[in-house]
């Protein structure tokens, strides 16, 4: 699977889709025969994975959801703490420092960072991500991302079962009372993660020279930032 699913799709894709199919067989029984009909099979096994693939979207799809309200109420996504007036990811000497490197390194006429809007600072932060990959620093950047993946879809996987399990009268409310704290974990360690890729992120960046970057075709750049 290593070979053709990437870290992001593994992690915060298939994780939370099995962990969300495991919830639904656990509500729906009779679908088990499905996967499991004369015990662990490749077939089965992989049905599950293709199934647990589409279900990992599903769960992607409602992270979106929880990760808007999660940063609408955090003050923003950690990404674009830099721009606001009391940023609370890097000293106002690191904020200074981050201004003159763009416009040395990235050869950018800012105007100053804060006060900048989220959709004028998202194509900077975008570039500012592309540099560091082309410099070989990304490792520790998209290791963070990837976890951060993990958590917000093993969170939003849990809140969908939590919702459904409140759907059915017969479930046991020890069911509900269980889920609902782990999820509120998953978010709180999504929140951490956050923050963590954005840190990382213009931490590397300082580390750049100031000189402009030789300009070479960059490849296999596809992924976003996410935070």
């Amino acid at each position: 699977m290593s070979k053709s699913l990437s870290f992001h799709e593994q992690t915060g894709i298939i994780v939370p889709g099995a962990t969300l199919v495991f919830g639904l067989l656990f509500f729906f029984p009779e679908f088990r025969q499905l996967f499991f009909y004369d015990g662990v099979s490749l077939g089965g096994l992989g049905l599950f994975l293709l199934i647990s693939y589409a279900a990992g979207h599903l769960a992607a799809a409602l992270g979106n959801l929880v990760e808007a309200g999660i940063w609408g109420l955090g003050g923003g996504r950690p990404v674009n703490w830099v721009i606001q007036a009391k940023d609370r990811l890097l000293s106002s000497e690191q904020i200074d420092s981050l201004e003159n490197l763009i416009r040395q390194r990235l050869r950018l006429e800012i105007p100053a960072i804060r006060g900048m809007t989220p959709r004028q600072w998202l194509p900077i932060s975008r570039q500012i991500y592309a540099d560091v990959i082309a410099h070989g620093k990304s490792a520790k950047i998209d290791s963070f991302n990837g976890i951060y993946g993990l958590n917000r879809g093993l969170a939003a996987a849990l809140l969908a079962l939590v919702l459904l399990s409140l759907a059915f009268s017969e479930t046991d409310w020890r069911v509900t009372l269980g889920l609902l704290p782990i999820a509120i974990i998953y978010l709180f360690r999504m929140y951490r993660f956050g923050i963590s890729y954005a840190s990382e992120l213009y931490c590397q960046f300082l580390l750049l020279p100031p000189q402009p970057p030789i300009a070479k075709r960059l490849s296999n750049v596809t992924r976003l930032p996410v935070s």
